[in-house]
């Protein structure tokens, strides 16, 4: 053999070689697949060769699978194409399959009261930029959040009005008002949020029960009369019927002394081991 029959041979080697690697992307099989794009799901009516899955069950599971996936891949590149943000994308058709979910469909967010004010009335709702322009740091910050532009709740100077008081604290003053901001819109969402769920909210955040009866109100009530710290020892005697609906609240709790009897102590801690070995619990 010559070294260019060498050469030959080698070189068709590795020719079969890459072949028997890099298979064909076109793929035939007696029965066509089902392609749903919209899913990204191959269905593969074909019937399994049993003597080649009995001989070697990986290799006729990868081949299986290589194949199926490259006819979806066939598929998916004959979709329209587009580009966003230097990335190509297609565009997926609708969904052929219907798959079961999980869970059941989200119910719609219900609007909240200012929504619904600006729903009746007209107003759209403008969206502003992330960004403004910060006069005293001359950079560009965010509007809201953390580092935000033109923050005016951590100045290094604060001018006393002429009306207020010259030795009220303004930093002090200026940082309760942000927690009260605070405050009143966590408090407006709790209030959305049980104006959302059907649950009827006074102003000042009580639940209003429109199916109390009489005997709730009397309970309350006499409830609060053993509220205090005398636990109604002044307060205005109770009915009989409110005496019953509070009994033991006006009974104060009874302590033992710090300086008992170290024989009594002796004898309870004793009881309690013994308590916590036997084997039926008292």
């Amino acid at each position: 053999m010559t070294s260019n029959d060498l050469v030959k041979s080698i070189l068709q080697r590795d020719v079969d070689e890459q072949d028997r690697i890099l298979k064909s992307t076109e793929v035939t099989k007696p029965c066509p697949v089902d392609i749903d794009l919209g899913n990204l799901l191959v269905w593969d009516p074909n019937v399994v060769d049993q003597q080649a899955y009995k001989e070697n069950r990986e290799e006729y599971i990868k081949n299986t699978m290589r194949d199926n996936m490259q006819l979806f891949v066939n598929a998916l590149w004959q979709v329209p194409i587009e580009r966003h943000d230097n990335a190509v994308v297609a565009k997926l058709p609708d969904a052929k399959t219907v798959v079961p979910r999980e869970k059941p469909v989200p119910k719609p967010k219900p609007l909240t009261k200012w929504q619904k004010f600006a729903q009746s009335k007209g107003i759209v709702k403008r969206n502003k930029s992330k960004f403004v322009w910060d006069e005293t740091k001359q950079e560009w910050g965010r509007r809201y959040g953390y580092k935000k532009a033109n923050d005016d709740t951590k100045p290094w100077l604060i001018e006393v009005p002429g009306s207020a008081d010259p030795n009220e604290d303004q930093f002090a003053k200026r940082l309760a008002a942000k927690k009260e901001r605070v405050a009143k819109n966590e408090f407006q969402r709790l209030k959305n949020i049980a104006r959302a769920n059907k649950i009827n909210v006074r102003n000042d955040g009580a639940i209003i029960n429109k199916k109390s009866s009489t005997n709730d109100v009397k309970k309350a009530l006499a409830t609060a009369k053993y509220s205090d710290a005398s636990m109604g020892q002044f307060s205005e005697q109770a009915a009989p019927d409110e005496a019953r609906q509070t009994r033991g609240f006006s009974k104060k709790r009874k302590f033992e002394s710090n300086l008992g009897s170290l024989k009594n102590e002796k004898n309870k801690q004793l009881k309690l081991f013994e308590q916590m070995n036997s084997s039926t619990a008292k």
